[in-house]
């Protein structure tokens, strides 16, 4: 194996595919990356057995062959090196790959690259094409509400439903949910619940793609997506995701229109105060003309803010967590927010105003306040 490439591709390369090589593992060979060059290319290659990326660049190969080499330690190499071609020449008696980049000169220890772990592959034939820019926006709006512990599975995941509608993603918690809709996308009915870390990286992938092809496995129990030269695979976790629209309240007593940006810095603000437990919670009161927040904390102290909005329907109040509140806010791009909900023990519902291209939606659960609630029984 011997060939000339890119200092510069090759780092960029590395930050791709590194992210998919685990921190600790009980199999060394999985904190490799192997390299195949063939005429023209190299590939990388890395996975931690759940995810694995896969990227090439372009080289000009005058020996191909494959060898695994330790993959942080190539990676942090490689990016110190000036811009400059690197070339990579193997010694199979030394078991060792030497790298030369001007007055650089390294050796790392080498694994056998036909013990690497191999990804399935995907079946083009039943793959679908989807608009980049559309899906990264989606997963922007989505992939914050996943659960990040493994009680449920299925809530570590975020759901692509294809259907009538086009492609629904939803992501669930168990206090918050969130939906977005991407119509235009034809497909056959199916839902994958693809893990909320894949589709994460999915998103960053996306950044200057037009198009992502999703190719699914045999027996559908993983998925490719494909970006340009970049491929992330995924297992894909098995059961069956909440009904989403069994969740979402079809009616609202209450409906607040607020401009986003300043309700996002008043909650921020509100979550300095409400107490030191996680949620803090901040109480949201609909009156006419004016959204007021507040936050008591017996040992923090208190905050007001009032925000210009306008109310729809029966001024009441409504307490949630400012975590999750301050979570949902930020994948939020439009200038105003509708807030509607029916009663201080419902769930509130986020809708981004005058955005057509996706229908989206963000639920969270309320919280219990004592005094709130009697506030609202003596009302």
């Amino acid at each position: 194996m011997e060939l000339v490439v890119d200092q510069s591709n090759l780092s960029h390369a590395m930050r791709l595919v590194s992210r998919a090589v685990p921190s600790r593992s009980t199999l060394p060979l999985l904190q490799t990356v192997r390299l195949d060059a063939q005429p023209d290319r190299l590939s990388l290659v890395t996975t931690d057995l759940e995810v694995g990326i896969t990227t090439s660049v372009a080289a000009n190969v005058s020996t191909p062959g494959s060898v695994c080499v330790p993959a942080r330690l190539l990676g942090d190499y490689v990016a110190q090196l000036p811009g400059e071609p690197v070339r990579l020449s193997l010694n199979p008696e030394g078991h060792r790959l030497r790298l030369n980049c001007g007055r650089f000169v390294a050796n790392l220890a080498t694994f056998a690259a036909a013990e690497f772990p191999a990804l399935p592959a995907g079946e083009d034939d039943r793959g679908l094409t989807l608009d980049a820019a559309l899906l990264r926006q989606a997963i922007a709006r989505v992939a914050f509400a996943a659960a990040h512990d493994e009680v449920r599975p299925v809530l570590t995941a975020v759901l692509f439903d294809f259907g009538q509608e086009g492609l629904t993603l939803a992501a669930a918690d168990g206090f918050r949910l969130a939906r977005a809709r991407l119509s235009g996308v034809s497909a056959p009915a199916q839902q994958l619940l693809v893990p909320a870390r894949a589709v994460s990286e999915l998103g960053r992938l996306l950044g200057n793609g037009e198009t992502v092809r999703l190719l699914p496995t045999a027996q559908d129990r993983g998925v490719h997506l494909v970006v340009g030269e970049t491929t992330l695979f995924t297992r894909l976790i098995e059961g069956r995701f909440p009904d989403v629209e069994r969740v979402i309240p079809q009616e609202g007593k209450t409906h607040v229109t607020v401009e986003a940006a300043g309700f996002h810095q008043a909650i921020r603000v509100a979550g300095l105060f409400g107490g030191s437990n996680e949620s803090r919670p901040v109480v949201l009161e609909a009156e006419a003309g004016r959204l007021h927040l507040r936050a008591r904390g017996d040992e923090s102290g208190d905050a007001d803010v009032d925000l210009p909005a306008d109310l729809e329907g029966e001024p009441q109040a409504i307490a949630v967590n400012t975590r999750l509140l301050i979570d949902a806010l930020e994948a939020v791009e439009a200038a105003q927010l509708r807030l509607s909900w029916s009663s201080h023990q419902t769930p509130i519902v986020l809708r981004e105003v005058g955005r057509a291209e996706i229908a989206d939606l963000i639920i969270l659960m309320p919280l219990s306040l004592p005094a709130l609630t009697r506030s609202q029984a003596a009302a």
